[in-house]
C-alpha cells in the first residue's frame, strides 16, 4: 500500500464542483496506470474509494490534510497517488475568479444541505456502488447506537446487518414503506437508487423508527414490553429469510446475544428446517417438538400476512423441561389443594381457639392451660388421652393460637397408614423411585414446611420409621423416598396417642430417644366419664350442632334421658356421646330428646327398678318425695352441693336448702 498526505489549497474545499474534477482526474489515472485510488480525512478510519459520494461524505475543508492512497506498493500505483495529489494542490488551485464565485454559490447550497440533512427528523443514509457509507445523520446514527467517525467508509452490513439497501443498487428498483428491524427497532423505510448519466453511483435509505408515529407509540411500546416480558422464545423472519428480532428471553436461553443473530440468514437458527418449512408452504407448524442447540423444545411457527401480502415467519417456543417443571408444580399445587380442602371439610366445624373447647371440669382447664402456653413456644407437645377425648381438638386450637396460625396444620394418622406407605406419606417420593412411581410427590413434612405437623396415634408407629422421625425431630431434615438431596424444614411437631408409651418401651415396642423427644410438653385429656359434669353442656352443644346439620328443630333433652347419660360410664368419650346425640336426634319425632330416642345400652333394661319415679300401689306420690329422692341420690353419688347442683341444673345454694328442707346429712349417705 502506498500512501501520501496533502494540505487541500483550495477556498470552501472539496465541494461539488471540486469533487467532481477529481473524480474525472482518479478515471483519467485509472485508465493510465490502472490503479484504484482511494481518500481520507485524519478523522476517519477508513479510506473511501474516490467517488462523489465518499468526497462530498467527506466535507474536507480549506487547509485540511487529507490521505491519497492506492492498496499496491507498485511505481505505478506510486505514480497514480502522486498525480492526484499534485492536480489538487497545484493544478485547482489556481485562482479564477469567475469559479470562485461559483464555489461559493455552492459552498452556500452545501452548507444548507447539510443542515437539512441533519436536521430532518427521520433517518438519512447514504451508500456508495460499493456498499461503503458516505453519509449518515445524527437520526440515523441514535437508530443505529453508533457513532459517525466508528460508520462513514464502514460496509452498511457491518453497521446494520438487517440492511436491504445493497439490493436497492442491484435492483435499481425504488422500495415504498418496507419495515425492518434496526437495532431491535422496527422502523418504516424507503429505499432509492442514485443515479448518474444512467449508472448508478450509490443508494439512499431514509427511515423513522414506527414508535414515533403519532399513535403508534404507545401501542408498540406496549407490544415491545410484552415480547420482553415474555418467558416464551420469540424469533421473528422477515419475508427474505432474515432474522429481524429475538425476545430476551430467546437470548438468554440460548445463550446468546441478539446482535449475533438478528440480520442474518435463518439458516444460522438451531430450528432451520421448520422455519424454512413455513416459510416455503406459507402453512403454519403447532405444538412441533424438537431439538434445538441439544434442548428439547415444543414450538408453533406461524407466517406473517399483512393486507394478504407475506411478511415473514415468527417462532414461539418452549423448553420442554421448562414444560415439564411447570407441569410437576401444578400438580403439586393441587395435591396440596386437595389435601387443604380435605382438611378444610373436616376442621370446619373444630374450634379456632381454647374458647371452643366445651367444658368446666378442673382437671380440662389444667390441660387447656398447659396447652395455651404450648401454643406461644415451638417445643414438641404430647397429647395423651383415651380414643375419644378430642386430642385433635387440642392440637389444632395450639396451632391456630400459635404464630403459625396463617400456615399450614397437617394431619397424619400414623395407624390408618400401611407400613410399607408411611415413610412415602410422611417425607414423599421421587419419579421412578419405586414401580408406579410416574411422578414426584410430596411428603405431609414437605406440606407442613412453616406451620404444624399432627402425628395422631404416634404409638402406632413402627420401630423402622419412629428412627426417621427422631432425625427429624433431632436434626429438622430428611430425603425423600428415592431422593439423594437432603431437605430442611421447620415444622413444629405435635404427636398424640391412648397407648401406655412407657409400657411399649418396656416391650421394646417403642423407641425410648423418641419418647423423650416427643414428651417435651406433655397433656393428659381427662376422659369423659371423669368430667361428667360437662356433659349437660356438651349435650346442648351437639343439639345445636347437630341440628343445623341434619336441618331439625329438636330444642332440648328431658332430665331423665339427661340422666341416662350421666350415669353412662362412656368409653367412647366424647365421640361417642356427639354419637349417641346425632341418633337421637335422627330417632326423635318432636321438640325433645327423650328416652325411647336413646339407644338400649344407655338405658339398660335393668334399671327400670331403680328409677327414681317410684310407684305406691300405682299411684304418683307427691312432688316433694320425688324432689326428696333425686336430691338424696345426687348427693349420695357426688358428695358435693356443687357438683350435685351442676347435674340437677340447679345452684349448689338450692341444693344444700333443699338438703336442710329434707333433712339430707351427707355424712350418713
Amino acid at each position: 500500500m502506498y500512501k501520501n498526505s496533502i494540505t487541500v489549497p483550495i477556498r470552501n474545499g472539496i465541494h461539488t464542483r471540486v469533487a467532481a474534477m477529481i473524480v474525472h482526474k482518479a478515471a483519467e489515472l485509472k485508465n493510465k496506470y490502472d490503479i484504484n485510488l482511494y481518500i481520507r480525512n485524519l478523522s476517519s478510519k477508513e479510506p473511501l474509494a474516490i467517488s462523489m459520494l465518499a468526497l462530498l461524505s467527506l466535507k474536507v475543508r480549506e487547509d485540511e490534510i487529507i490521505e491519497v492512497s492506492c492498496k499496491e506498493d507498485s511505481l505505478n500505483g506510486q505514480k497514480a497517488v502522486v498525480d492526484l495529489c499534485n492536480f489538487i494542490t497545484k493544478d485547482m488551485a489556481t485562482n479564477n475568479s469567475v469559479l470562485s464565485k461559483i464555489d461559493d454559490i455552492i459552498e452556500e447550497n452545501i452548507i444548507a444541505y447539510e443542515q437539512i440533512v441533519e436536521n430532518i427528523p427521520v433517518g438519512i443514509l447514504v451508500i456508495d456502488a460499493n456498499g461503503y457509507i458516505v453519509t449518515i445523520n445524527d437520526y440515523a446514527l441514535d437508530i443505529a447506537g453508533k457513532n459517525s467517525s466508528n460508520v462513514i467508509g464502514r460496509n452498511i452490513k457491518d453497521i446494520i446487518p438487517t440492511t436491504d439497501l445493497p439490493n436497492t443498487i442491484l435492483s435499481k428498483k425504488r422500495e415504498v414503506g418496507e419495515t425492518q428491524y434496526i437495532n431491535n427497532r422496527l422502523v418504516i423505510t424507503n429505499r432509492s437508487p442514485i443515479f448518474s448519466n444512467d449508472k448508478v453511483i450509490g443508494a439512499l435509505g431514509v427511515f423513522q423508527d414506527i414508535s414515533e408515529l403519532v399513535g403508534v407509540k404507545e401501542l408498540n411500546e406496549k407490544f415491545q414490553k410484552i415480547l420482553e416480558a415474555s418467558h416464551d422464545l420469540i424469533c421473528f423472519v422477515d419475508d427474505r429469510k432474515i432474522i429481524s428480532y429475538v425476545n430476551p428471553a430467546y437470548e438468554k436461553y440460548f445463550g446468546i446475544n441478539s446482535s449475533d443473530i438478528v440480520g442474518k440468514n435463518i439458516i444460522q437458527v438451531s430450528f432451520s428446517n421448520l422455519l424454512d418449512s413455513v416459510f416455503n408452504t406459507k402453512k403454519p407448524i403447532e405444538n412441533s417438538i424438537h431439538k434445538a442447540d441439544g434442548i428439547n423444545v415444543i414450538s408453533t411457527i406461524e407466517p406473517i400476512f399483512i393486507d394478504g401480502n407475506f411478511k415473514g415467519v415468527m417462532s414461539i417456543s418452549k423448553a420442554v423441561d421448562e414444560l415439564k417443571d411447570l407441569v410437576n408444580k401444578l400438580e403439586e399445587s393441587e395435591e396440596e389443594l386437595n389435601y387443604y380442602k380435605e382438611e378444610l371439610k373436616r376442621h370446619s366445624e373444630l374450634g379456632s381457639s381454647f374458647n371452643s373447647i366445651i367444658g368446666c371440669n378442673g382437671s380440662l382447664k389444667d390441660c387447656l392451660m398447659i396447652a395455651q402456653k404450648a401454643s406461644q413456644s415451638t417445643s414438641t407437645v404430647l397429647i395423651r388421652g383415651e380414643s375419644g377425648t378430642g386430642k385433635e381438638v387440642i392440637a389444632k386450637s395450639i396451632h391456630n393460637n400459635s404464630d403459625r396460625k396463617d400456615n399450614p396444620f397437617v394431619r397424619v394418622n400414623c395407624a390408618a397408614i400401611p407400613e410399607n406407605l408411611l415413610e412415602s406419606e410422611l417425607f414423599g417420593y421421587e419419579k421412578g423411585a419405586f414401580t408406579g412411581a410416574i411422578k414426584s410427590k410430596p411428603g405431609k413434612f414437605n406440606i407442613a414446611n412453616g406451620g404444624t405437623i399432627f402425628l395422631d396415634e404416634i404409638g402406632d408407629m413402627p420401630l423402622s420409621m419412629q428412627v426417621k422421625l427422631l432425625r427429624v425431630l433431632q436434626e429438622r431434615e430428611f430425603e425423600s423416598v428415592g431422593g439423594l438431596v437432603t431437605q430442611s424444614v421447620d415444622v413444629r411437631i405435635i404427636a398424640a396417642t391412648n397407648r401406655n408409651l412407657e409400657e411399649m418401651i418396656k416391650q421394646n415396642k417403642f423407641r425410648e430417644d423418641l419418647y423423650y423427644r416427643l414428651n417435651v410438653i406433655a397433656i393428659i385429656l381427662p376422659p369423659l366419664r371423669n368430667r361428667k359434669e360437662d356433659i349437660n353442656l356438651l349435650v346442648e352443644h351437639f343439639i345445636h350442632k347437630i341440628n343445623d346439620k341434619l336441618n331439625k328443630n329438636v330444642t332440648g333433652i328431658d332430665q331423665k334421658s339427661l340422666m341416662y347419660l350421666q350415669e353412662y360410664h362412656w368409653p367412647g368419650n366424647i365421640r361417642e356421646l356427639e354419637n349417641i346425640i346425632e341418633r337421637a336426634i335422627n330417632m326423635c319425632d318432636g321438640n325433645i330428646i327423650t328416652k325411647k330416642d336413646l339407644p338400649f345400652y344407655i338405658i339398660d333394661i335393668n334399671s327400670e327398678s331403680d328409677s327414681l319415679i317410684n310407684l305406691t300401689n300405682g299411684d304418683l306420690q307427691p312432688l316433694e318425695h320425688y324432689e326428696k329422692e333425686l336430691i338424696t341420690l345426687a348427693m349420695k353419688k357426688y358428695k358435693s352441693y356443687n357438683k350435685a347442683g351442676k347435674v340437677l341444673g340447679i345452684t349448689h345454694r338450692t341444693v344444700a336448702l333443699k338438703c336442710k328442707k329434707y333433712n339430707i346429712n351427707i355424712n350418713d349417705l
